[in-house]
């Protein structure tokens, strides 16, 4: 099969992946099979038709619909695009069940902001319509001019703060156009809009940012309604959240977080819904009890909005129900486990992918180049891109401890710049826009004014008032924050004003994540009136830092496609030295040994071809002394032939004289000659190749065996009578190679070893060739298979192998150390031949290991051929642990291992294949 169609496929399907996962991965912010997901950060409710329930959560950024059972209908989250940062900031419910939001978007800089947009969102849909954009509020701070947003019919209505132009009140269809203004009113003097409720002329109600709530009569006036001095209520009792409801105006009491509402028939009755002590109890436990948002429902109940948790009560005051965490509907869990199943998948074909190329298409003969370039590029990249990320962290790192400590010497500076006298004549909400006032905020200001809006780069400032013990909110650079809002003393404020220090700090909630500081301010007479606390959006940062980040991406990664160049041509040209000896190489290989390679690099290279000449001439020299000894050997015929044939000498001997017998076949061949060879001249192969015959070749015929024919390597030899014979010469050998190695290394050759295997059938012994060329010669299958099995001795890590037909003809096999090898199955028969390992010759340290081993190593065997794998296995490793220089044990571990893994082949009766 060809790869490269495969690898063209599997990159298309991984490139494809890719984009799914990517383009969806915000839906893969929960694993699938985790059924719900808790709240956070909530903002805003709101009640639809059929118990439906809306709420914005996530810090502005999420708006969620979900249905009485607490499931999941519809989730849109916000994300921030062309360099804006955008914010739900109200939510209603339409009479067709969509969703009608407005979406602040602010400057890149999460402050001022840049236009306002009425959002559509049609039923289970994550795309919105937008119906009406509005970018009249450019200079407000987080919180537009857009007003009061309601649903009427087919309908949505909503009021456009225009300051001194007055309030107006416009309607636009639920399809978008342009709005119509259907009703304007004007706010009496030094009044500010905070809220506005109610759409009928005549029954329209809003709150000032100085804490009070004014009706607008038929004829336009605006009347105060709230506080009245007949009632307990101030205007530190601010208004916050109005709702109407069956000829009352519901609200959040802000300073003791209750829910009041007030009769519109006889303002002075006032009456607290719900208590801050009846929410804790109420609440499931909540941790924090501060009310962000109150819906009231078609029957007078209830719905709260707090940091991490909705909750219900109904107008009887009896029942009540919290939802903490929401349950994903069907169809979003469907696509949470399509996402995450095409994330698998991505990383299954990038495994494939890498497998593919790195494992077979580099396994074919491809140019070593190209091998290195799939080699070193990804290591460049990925060492670029290490390189990249911790450049990054540290250079976020940096830069967040820098602003950490630009926000504390800002606090600090807090002290001069807040007057505190003027600070602690602000009562109440009453003071909103005062001299006073003006004063502290331009001061605020002062430190951030610039030509250049975008100086503070998100910076924004808060005010606090530190009056008997409590902290409130005086100014803050959030349009939605009232002044005199209540704020709890924490472990964190705690020490600036008890000691004065400078504390900074990160805080997350429903308006966003921000990094800040806080100092202390103090009056004319020392002492501690309130704190200033000066911050950023972390948003900010962390748009900067990705800036930041892809510009580090985009030149390393310029820098690194330079280099890799670089990398490639320099490879490319180092490697010509290679391509030459590759050549001379393979010419060599055809045959032509007059080939001569010219390299002249000073490196391994230029040692390998220096090395590769001298090679080829020794073995032009060797070939031509081989050639002559050959010659001149086939002329002799051994003389113990003529024993066996009959004859008496090489006179009566004639073409075709044969005997039939019954012998031991034995091969004796010194392992790995070809590298020793190597190292030696011809003459030293010849003297060594005959001392070595004239050391072992007594042994032979000392155990009346006859040496066939010699093998360059080694010998073959016939013995005719007991099967004894050629074990006891057999094991005489391999004792004599110990001292024979000795004597090796002392003429300062390397140490051989030698492979013998024994094998015992009928064969023909006689004489073959031509009248003027003659040979004694040995014709038998059993001949070839001794000679096979001698080279399967080194694989079996065998030195003597015997088969089992010539095993079971000794007299008296147990007092041989030796232990069965199983069925072995041999290249080129049909049938599998029994062998057994005797170690009788080797060292005293190898049989003492397949002594301890022996038991358990045949077990292993007899394991094997049952079919019991995983046992035979376990066998094995036993017997690795014991001798790990066990070649057998490791040849059947492996194969016992697949067949665990994979299974044995069809028809496999238990025979080891190598």
């Amino acid at each position: 099969m060809r790869k490269s169609p495969v690898i063209i496929l599997l990159l298309l399907i991984a490139i494809g992946l890719s984009w799914l996962v990517y383009a969806n991965r915000s839906q893969m912010a929960n694993l699938p099979f985790e059924g719900e997901r808790s709240l956070s950060y909530l903002s805003k409710t709101s009640i639809g038709q059929g118990g439906l329930v809306h709420v914005i959560a996530d810090s502005r950024k999420e708006l969620i619909q979900l249905d009485g059972e607490r499931v999941i209908l519809q989730d849109v989250k916000l994300g921030d695009e062309d360099g804006k940062s955008h914010g739900f900031t109200e939510v209603e419910s339409a009479a067709d069940g969509s969703m009608i939001a407005l979406d602040t978007v602010l400057d890149e800089y999460g402050l001022y902001v840049h236009e306002e947009r009425l959002m559509r969102y049609e039923p289970g849909s994550k795309e919105g319509t937008i119906l009406y954009t509005y970018d009249g509020a450019v200079g407000n701070k987080r919180l537009g001019k857009i007003k009061g947003v309601q649903t009427q019919g087919d309908h949505v209505y909503f009021y456009i703060d225009e300051a001194e132009a007055g309030i107006g009140l416009m309607r636009l269809p639920l399809t978008g156009g342009a709005p119509e203004e259907i009703y304007r009113f004007t706010l009496p003097g030094e009044r500010y809009l905070s809220e506005v409720a109610g759409t009928q002329q005549g029954e329209i109600y809003y709150s000032t940012r100085r804490g009070a709530i004014y009706h607008v009569t038929a004829g336009g006036e605006s009347a105060k309604i709230y506080p009245l001095p007949e009632t307990e209520r101030t205007s530190r009792n601010f208004p916050e959240s109005l709702q109407l409801h069956d000829g009352r105006l519901y609200f959040i009491d802000r300073l003791v977080n209750a829910v009041s509402s007030i009769s519109l028939t006889n303002p002075g009755e006032i009456r607290t819904e719900l208590s801050e002590e009846e929410l804790a109890l109420r609440s499931g436990g909540a941790e924090f009890l501060e009310i962000m948002d109150v819906e009231v429902d078609d029957q007078g109940g209830l719905q709260l909005a707090m940091d991490d948790r909705i909750v219900y009560i109904a107008a009887n005051k009896q029942d009540s129900s919290v939802i903490t965490s929401l349950a994903q509907g069907k169809s979003e869990v469907r696509q949470t486990w399509i996402f995450w199943t095409a994330a698998a998948l991505l990383a299954l074909a990038v495994v494939a992918l890498l497998r593919m190329v790195y494992v077979h298409w580099l396994n074919r003969r491809v140019s070593l180049f190209f091998k290195q370039v799939f080699a070193i590029v990804p290591i460049l990249v990925v060492s670029m891109f290490m390189l990249s990320n911790f450049i990054y962290d540290s250079f976020s790192t940096r830069m967040e401890d820098e602003m950490q400590r630009q926000l504390s010497l800002l606090a600090r500076n807090g002290q001069t710049l807040i007057d505190g006298d003027q600070l602690s004549r602000l009562a109440s909400p009453s003071d909103y826009g005062n001299a006073d006032y003006v004063a502290l905020r331009d001061k605020m200001g002062f430190l951030y004014e610039n030509e250049d809006p975008s100086i503070r780069q998100g910076l924004y400032s808060t005010l606090y008032k530190y009056e008997n013990g409590q902290f409130f909110v005086i100014m803050d650079d959030d349009d939605g924050v009232n002044m005199f809002k209540p704020f709890a003393v924490t472990e964190t404020n705690k020490p600036v004003v008890e000691s004065g220090a400078i504390v900074s700090e990160r805080w997350e909630d429903a308006t966003g994540k921000f990094m800040y500081a806080i100092g202390p301010v103090y009056d004319s007479s020392g002492n501690i009136v309130g704190v200033y606390e000066t911050g950023s959006d972390l948003n900010v940062l962390y748009q900067s830092n990705t800036t930041i980040y892809q510009s580090i991406l985009r030149n390393i990664g310029l820098s690194s496609l330079v280099l890799i160049a670089m990398v490639l041509g320099v490879t490319y040209w180092l490697l010509r030295s290679l391509r030459k000896l590759r050549k001379s190489v393979m010419e060599m290989a055809s045959g032509n040994w007059d080939v001569h390679v010219n390299i002249r690099s000073q490196d391994e290279v230029g040692d390998l071809g220096e090395q590769f000449n001298r090679m080829a001439q020794h073995i032009r020299t060797y070939i031509k002394d081989i050639t002559t000894f050959s010659e001149a050997s086939h002329r002799f015929v051994p003389q113990q032939i003529f024993k066996y044939l009959g004859k008496k000498g090489i006179t009566e001997v004639h073409l075709g004289d044969q005997v039939q017998g019954n012998m031991s076949v034995m091969v004796a061949n010194i392992r790995s000659f070809n590298q020793l060879s190597k190292q030696l001249s011809p003459k030293q192969n010849f003297d060594f190749m005959n001392g070595f015959l004239k050391r072992f070749s007594p042994f032979v015929r000392q155990e009346e065996g006859l040496i066939s024919k010699y093998l360059g390597a080694g010998f073959m030899a016939l013995f005719p009578g007991r099967s004894e014979d050629a074990i006891r010469a057999a094991i005489a050998i391999r004792r004599e190679l110990a001292a024979y190695n000795d004597s090796l290394i002392a003429s300062g050759y390397r140490p051989v070893d030698m492979g013998i295997a024994i094998h015992k059938g009928p064969l023909m012994l006689g004489i073959v060739g031509e009248e003027q060329r003659m040979e004694g010669n040995v014709i038998s299958d059993d001949v070839n298979v001794t000679t096979a099995l001698e080279r399967l001795s080194d694989t079996m890590g065998s030195s003597l192998l015997v088969t089992k037909t010539f095993f079971d003809q000794l007299r008296a096999p147990e007092r041989i150390r030796c232990r069965y090898l199983g069925r072995i199955g041999m290249e080129g028969k049909d049938e599998s031949v029994e062998l057994f390992d005797v170690y009788e010759g080797d060292s005293d340290k190898e049989r003492q290991l397949k002594d301890r081993t022996k038991t358990t190593f045949e077990k292993g065997i007899r394991l094997c051929q049952e079919g019991r794998f995983y046992d035979a296995r376990e066998t094995f490793v036993e017997v690795i642990k014991l001798n790990r220089f066990d070649k057998a044990a490791k040849l059947y571990f492996y194969l016992c291992d697949e067949y665990y893994q994979k299974g044995s082949s069809e028809g496999w009766n238990g025979t080891l294949a190598v």
